[in-house]
């Protein structure tokens, strides 16, 4: 950027005090925000506990209300059955006890006497109901075989009373309005305990419905009772019903409620579902078995925070506005003089070195900023001149370290044989990695490495392990000799204690057969012609150059025709992207696994190449920050 345009720049800018005063307004707004965070949080949670508390306040009452006329039913039920067993031979007293009940309860619609017989046909019933113009009908009837109803039965061998679910109860007839009744079912046995009678009284439960519609705590909460498996008061659309039982079946969270409802459990459960369908249900059972529950969604309960957290960001956001014009007139005030030391900087800045610096009267942090003032005036002539120096001194090591780059490159050999491949990219202008082969009487000696540190001091360690490899190999010693060779003839020259891991390996080209040596390098990839990729495995060996008596120990193994080795240096598996994750062994061999890298159609150059690529594109442009070296053989 020239001078020029960074002048313009810095006059664009917002000002010192302007960046002050939004700094402060900064910090405002954001203890603002956690302020009104906190009061929201704290309020949102008071304001849950108090509807959750009234809702069962709600629900306890509404049980009470509801409990109350059924406890009166089944008292009642309990009087007629005692009658009943004193009068069960004379069917007209009977009936007359039916019909005066009826006629003197409130809570009674309908009561039924049901005396079994031997058999179905035998089954006599007396019943009277009221039908919705306050008339009693009563109804004889022999042979029914009423006896035979689950609920029933269930009375009989029970030997206690129940209770059925609600249902319409269209026995009545009459062409009257079809009521919506619970019936209570009451036995009658002998001294000798035998089941003389039934009696059972009709509850309508319209005035239930129209509770659990009246219960509202807010505008979209659901009272309801479940009654068993399939009828339930207080939800009356069909559709709703459905979709209310899909959300249970569906809902593993749903499904732990509904099992804690069908165990009778009086609790509480908050925060059920997600987003603005959350909901908490207060739910409590009743003495006949069913359960009531009341459920509110959050977003109504809460509506009344929104509205408050509202009101205080707009009132917030105010009180901001006026502090920051307030402390924006302040600090403008407070900083001139540091616009007017801007001014001789920024006259500095375009090459004026003798720019006046206008004096400060005040005794304080201003009047020593324009003595720093001066004081780097004056400096910065001197700093230049040093900075020229530097930069020549710079460039010519540059150009030195560009001549030692290409002397060690030319000491890598390129004249790769036809089954043969390898690529060394360093990290800075000369690396620490190295790679070498030599072939001899249908013998492939092969070696990869990786010096300890980067740079310069690497490069030559590098070009020593290089010299000591060439002369050792040419021995013909086994692997794990050859190793200790190089080992002292590195050792004895590593005066910087560094080291080097190195793999050294050797291949019979017509038998397939190959001893190798890892001197504590990365494991490498054999890729089989007809089975998965793996790492070879290989002895603990340290590294070269760390102990100068350390005894080494090869290995073999028979490599098939169309086994293909890659070997590598930590700069493949080690490469990282910004966010520092690496390229890692499992992708390595996730690569080697891909067919066109097995295919003998690839070529070693073009593996090689491939790999690169990968480790390349998954950097994904970061920095190198180690050499890489990659080296393919296909037997």
């Amino acid at each position: 950027m020239s001078s020029k345009c960074l002048f313009n720049k810095c006059l664009n800018k917002r000002s010192f005090s302007k960046r002050l005063s939004i700094s402060v307004i900064g910090i405002v707004t954001s203890i603002f925000i956690v302020t009104l965070f906190v009061v929201g949080i704290t309020s949102a949670r008071i304001i849950e506990d108090e509807a959750t508390r009234a809702t069962q306040y709600m629900l306890h009452g509404t049980i009470s209300d509801i409990e109350r006329p059924l406890n009166e039913l089944e008292v009642q039920t309990s009087t007629v059955a005692a009658h009943v067993g004193l009068q069960i031979k004379d069917i007209n007293t009977l009936d007359i006890i039916s019909q005066n009940t009826v006629k003197m309860s409130d809570i009674i619609d309908g009561l039924a006497i049901i005396i079994p017989g031997a058999t179905p046909s035998d089954e006599y019933i007396i019943y009277n109901y009221r039908d919705s113009d306050g008339e009693i009908h009563t109804r004889r009837q022999k042979g029914v075989g009423m006896m035979q109803s689950e609920w029933l039965q269930a009375i009989a061998k029970g030997r206690k009373p129940l209770w059925t679910a609600p249902y319409y109860a269209e026995h009545r007839g009459g062409g009257q309005e079809i009521p919506r009744v619970t019936t209570y079912g009451f036995p009658v046995f002998d001294k000798d305990s035998n089941l003389l009678a039934i009696v059972t009284s009709d509850l309508t439960i319209k005035w239930i419905e129209e509770k659990m519609a009246s219960i509202r705590p807010y505008e979209n909460s659901l009272a309801s009772i479940s009654c068993s498996e399939n009828v339930v008061i207080g939800i009356d659309d069909s559709i709703q019903l459905a979709q209310i039982r899909k959300a249970f079946a569906e809902s593993e969270e749903l499904r732990e409620l509904s099992d804690d409802m069908r165990k009778g459990k009086d609790s509480i459960r908050r925060r059920i579902g997600k987003g603005r369908d959350m909901f908490f249900v207060a739910y409590g059972p009743l003495h006949n078995g069913w359960m009531l529950a009341i459920s509110c969604y959050y977003r109504d309960v809460l509506k009344s925070v929104s509205i408050m957290n509202r009101i205080l960001l707009i009132l917030g956001l105010l009180e901001i506005i006026l502090v920051f014009f307030s402390c924006r007139r302040i600090i403008s005030k407070m900083t001139r003089p540091i616009t007017t030391l801007s001014d001789a900087a920024l006259n500095m800045a375009k090459g004026n070195f003798n720019a006046d610096i206008p004096e400060i009267r005040s005794q304080d942090e201003m009047k020593n900023l324009r003595d720093s003032f001066v004081y780097m005036q004056n400096s910065i002539v001197d700093y230049i001149e040093e900075l020229k120096t530097t930069t020549r001194a710079n460039e010519r090591m540059e150009s030195e370290l560009n001549v030692a780059r290409n002397i060690q490159m030319g000491m890598l050999r390129s004249d790769f044989p036809q089954r043969l491949h390898a690529l060394l990219v360093p990290a800075k202008e000369v690396g620490g990695d190295i790679y070498d082969f030599v072939i001899k009487d249908n013998t492939l000696y092969f070696a990869i490495g990786d010096v300890s540190g980067k740079g310069v001091p690497a490069s030559l360690m590098m070009a020593i392990t290089r010299a000591a490899l060439r002369f050792v190999v040419g021995l013909n010693l086994p692997m794990d000799q050859t190793l200790e060779r190089i080992n002292k003839g590195v050792t004895d020259s590593n005066s910087n204690e560094m080291f080097v891991t190195l793999f050294v390996g050797r291949i019979d080209m017509i038998t397939g057969h190959m001893e190798y040596c890892n001197a504590g390098h990365n494991p490498i990839i054999v890729i089989p012609p007809d089975g998965e990729p793996y790492f070879l495995k290989a002895k603990p060996n340290i590294a070269v150059g760390v102990f100068l008596d350390f005894h080494y120990q090869s290995e073999t193994l028979d490599l098939r025709p169309g086994t293909r080795i890659i070997a590598y240096t930590d700069g493949v598996n080690e490469a990282e992207r910004s966010d520092g994750s690496q390229y890692g062994n499992e992708r390595l061999l996730e690569w080697a696994t891909q067919p066109t890298n097995r295919s003998l159609a690839t070529s070693d150059k073009e593996v090689v190449e491939k790999l690169y690529d990968s480790v390349k594109e998954f950097a994904d442009g970061n920095p190198q920050n180690d050499d890489i070296t990659i080296m393919s053989i296909t037997i």
